[in-house]
């Protein structure tokens, strides 16, 4: 069905609202797919109302109408709550894979933080011919790069190696290292089932105790994806 696109006189009212960033992506992608309010709120099962604060930035929705709207615009939940990359990996000439970095944010009162993965290597590139080799897996698509600065997973994951995060797996999917965000921050951790369907967030540097995510607070738990190599980054001096 085609859309007339009413929605162009409705940036310049987000500036002030709580929002801003999501209803700037929402709008951004309604715009690019032609999809107006009254559509954007029959895919996402909403009123029309709820829609339309979505698109001023007034309201942000909850997780399952949040992939609601990421399916209808062709995209994904974490890159309309977070900004994350939504892409695929690129494929440049000479039959190479290029993955590129995993963008998360974790939010710091008006703005946002990264400092937890300095853009040590933005991207790399493999043979389309060794994939399988080094990964076990005949495609990379959703797979994306970060460089983690810190040392609570250590001895596993030392400052500065290079971690491979396959971004489709995008909710717990049994015990391993995820990427997530929980209460403004984000993580590297173990995320581990216990008793009482409640989370383990575990450190490998027994310096730092476990904490919990509770059944009640799974409302505020967003992964990114979940670790699946590792390359560690150790560089030695000649000179």
């Amino acid at each position: 069905m085609t859309t007339l696109w009413m929605g162009c006189n409705l940036l310049p009212m987000v500036e002030n609202l709580k929002y801003k960033g999501f209803s700037e992506r929402l709008f951004s992608l309604m715009r690019g797919k032609n999809i107006g309010v009254t559509e954007l709120s029959q895919k996402a099962g909403v009123t029309y109302e709820m829609a339309r604060r979505y698109t001023l930035g007034a309201a942000k929705p909850r997780p399952a109408i949040l992939e609601k709207l990421a399916k209808a615009l062709d995209t994904t939940a974490s890159y309309l709550e977070y900004g994350a990359a939504a892409q695929a990996p690129e494929q440049p000439s000479g039959s190479q894979v290029r993955l590129t970095q995993l963008e998360v944010f974790a939010s710091a009162g008006n703005g946002y933080i990264n400092n937890e993965f300095p853009a040590i290597v933005s991207s790399i590139e493999f043979p389309e011919s060794k994939v399988y080799e080094l990964f076990g897996r005949k495609s990379l698509e959703g797979v994306q790069l970060i460089n983690v600065d810190g040392d609570s997973m250590m001895p596993t994951l030392c400052p500065k190696d290079l971690l491979f995060i396959d971004t489709k797996i995008d909710h717990f999917n049994g015990d391993g290292v995820y990427v997530f965000n929980f209460e403004d921050s984000t993580f590297v951790k173990r995320l581990q089932k216990v008793k009482g369907r409640k989370l383990a967030v575990l450190s490998d540097n027994d310096k730092y105790p476990p904490f919990y995510i509770e059944p009640h607070e799974m409302s505020e738990l967003y992964i990114f994806g979940k670790l699946i190599k590792h390359l560690p980054l150790k560089f030695n001096d000649f000179a």
